[in-house]
């Protein structure tokens, strides 16, 4: 396209010049943003704090000292950095989860932006305090603005540590503004209380135009409080999706980063429980009984974790210095079939993972993830991997390899 031809004249200018100097980042800016025609392309990022990808185009994109910078070059070169303003899906009419993959929430779900991506801790982060009355002035530059819908601010809960991409479940949302107006300077003003959060996190926006179905994206790394990261890290929600039968049990599998086995935590109840009932009792299990990990709800003031009577609610934390990974397996209670996870496909799956592995048919077999999710054993010849004992591998939707295997439904 047009705009990325005399974007890559510019950036053939800047690199013949001083690189890193900061009169010369701004007026290599200033000439990207009144290229006749650029704004029917590009339409703005996070200004104030910088966002991921304006920090690495403002850091000398040709050649970038920042190693997350260097890294995303690496995997997707220079021009994305220069396009700093385009991260958009055309078609997204605010269903941004649905059209945004998990692990690819930075790019937007476009793989030119796959570098924004990348599992790292140590993006460049900007310290930020709130005013007086609990609030931040977030600065978005429009380079073209557009009617909004809304806009919706996320932030990552206590303990995420950049370890693995960011996806969904790693955020929950803190800000939602509407039709905002734009300033004379083509910036957007977003005022929005801060959560009561401490150390680095991500915060992740979405611009949704009223006047289009174009959706606009942006990941901006942040430093909150005193920056004192916490020592847990956020392995994801306890998934208590139903109610189980006495004689059922709920097991925590810790695996170390080569996935050998570090840990195991069992709970076999010995009462019919409610979802709620049944996370607050495996949560004091583990609690009381593991050595590396803890369920509950953090308290970024404390650092502690105390578990809550509430099927949704209740987080799995392991060190954050261990690099840990988990699986929690629900074996739900025999009801007298021919083996105790086989529901005859009564509850629309045959088996409750892992039960039954070693009898599932590639193509056919649907398993009830640890998730609360269904999944179909892929066909011949991937669905041989359904039947490797190596929840560390192949859990459906937990695994590190587990599309290699399933299908989720």
């Amino acid at each position: 396209m047009h705009h990325t031809n005399k974007a890559s004249r510019i950036r053939r200018s800047q690199a013949s010049g001083q690189q890193g100097s900061g009169p010369l980042r701004a007026l290599t800016l200033f000439a990207l943003c009144a290229l006749p025609g650029l704004d029917a392309h590009s339409h703005g990022t996070m200004e104030v704090p910088e966002s991921r990808i304006y920090n690495c185009f403002l850091n000398n994109p040709e050649n970038p000292a920042d190693p997350a910078c260097a890294a995303a070059k690496a995997l997707g070169g220079t021009q994305p950095f220069y396009d700093w303003n385009e991260i958009n899906l055309a078609n997204a009419a605010g269903n941004h989860r649905a059209l945004v993959p998990d692990g690819q929430l930075c790019s937007g779900g476009r793989s030119k932006y796959a570098g924004m991506d990348l599992a790292r801790s140590d993006w460049q982060a900007t310290p930020i305090t709130p005013k007086a009355d609990g609030t931040f002035d977030f600065t978005f530059w429009a380079t073209a603005p557009h009617a909004t819908d809304e806009w919706v601010f996320y932030i990552t809960r206590s303990g995420y540590t950049g370890a693995d991409p960011l996806k969904w479940g790693d955020l929950f949302e803190f800000c939602r503004l509407g039709n905002i107006p734009v300033g004379a300077d083509k910036r957007y003003t977003l005022t929005c209380p801060l959560p009561e959060l401490t150390g680095k996190h991500v915060i992740y926006t979405t611009w949704q135009r009223s006047d289009s179905t174009e959706a606009f994206y942006t990941c901006t790394d942040v430093v909150l409080g005193d920056g004192t990261p916490s020592v847990w890290a956020d392995q994801g929600p306890l998934q208590a999706q139903s109610d189980l039968a006495s004689g059922s049990q709920i097991s925590l599998r810790l695996f170390n980063s080569s996935g050998n086995d570090m840990e195991t935590v069992t709970l076999q109840l010995t009462q019919d429980s409610t979802a709620a009932e049944w996370a607050l009792a495996f949560a004091n299990r583990v609690n009381s009984q593991s050595q590396y990990a803890r369920i509950g709800v953090l308290d970024p003031s404390s650092d502690t974790i105390t578990p809550r009577s509430s099927a949704t609610e209740n987080r799995v934390y392991t060190p954050a210095d261990l690099n840990l990974s988990h699986e929690v397996d629900i074996q739900p209670a025999d009801t007298g079939g021919d083996d105790g996870g086989d529901t005859g496909g009564g509850d629309g799956y045959d088996y409750a993972y892992p039960a039954g592995i070693g009898s599932y048919v590639p193509g056919e077999t649907v398993v009830l993830g640890s998730d609360g999710s269904r999944y179909r054993c892929r066909p011949a010849p991937e669905g041989q991997w359904c039947n490797i004992n190596s929840a560390f591998h192949y859990a459906p939707g937990t695994g590190t390899n587990w599309s290699d295997a399933w299908t989720r439904l």
